[in-house]
C-alpha cells in the first residue's frame, strides 16, 4: 500500500534533479498520470472570488498548470461551468480516496 513517504519517494527518483522547479514539474507529470478524474471537491477560499463561496461544491476535471504564487491550478467546473481555482483551495469531499493520499503527499512535500 502507498503511503506519503513512499509517493514522495517515488517523485524524487523521478525528477531530473533536487532543484525546486525540476521536482514541480515532476509533481505535475505524476498528478496528472495518477489522480482519477474527475472528482468532487469542497471550495475552501484564502483568497476572493465572485464566483465561488466556501463550501460550495465542485467537480474538478483536470489540472490545468503550476503558478509559482498559487500552486497547481485545477480545472473545475460548477454548474456545467468550467472555472479554474488553486488546489489549494480545496478539499476533496472523500478524504479516504487514493487522491487524498496523493494530494497530501504533494503538499507534504511543499511544507519541507
Amino acid at each position: 500500500m502507498k503511503t506519503i513517504e513512499s509517493i514522495i519517494k517515488e517523485v524524487l527518483k523521478r525528477s531530473k534533479s533536487k532543484k525546486k522547479k525540476h521536482v514541480e514539474d515532476e509533481w505535475y507529470n505524476y498528478l496528472k498520470e495518477k489522480l482519477q478524474f474527475p472528482f468532487e471537491a469542497e471550495v475552501n477560499l484564502i483568497s476572493y472570488t465572485e464566483v465561488f463561496e466556501d463550501g460550495d461544491i465542485i467537480k474538478v476535471v483536470d489540472i490545468d498548470n503550476f503558478i509559482d504564487l498559487y500552486g497547481f491550478i485545477m480545472k473545475v467546473k460548477k454548474s456545467r461551468k468550467t472555472y479554474y481555482l488553486p488546489l489549494l483551495e480545496m478539499e476533496l469531499t472523500d478524504k479516504n480516496s487514493t487522491n487524498q493520499l496523493i494530494i497530501d503527499a504533494f503538499f507534504e512535500w511543499e511544507e519541507h
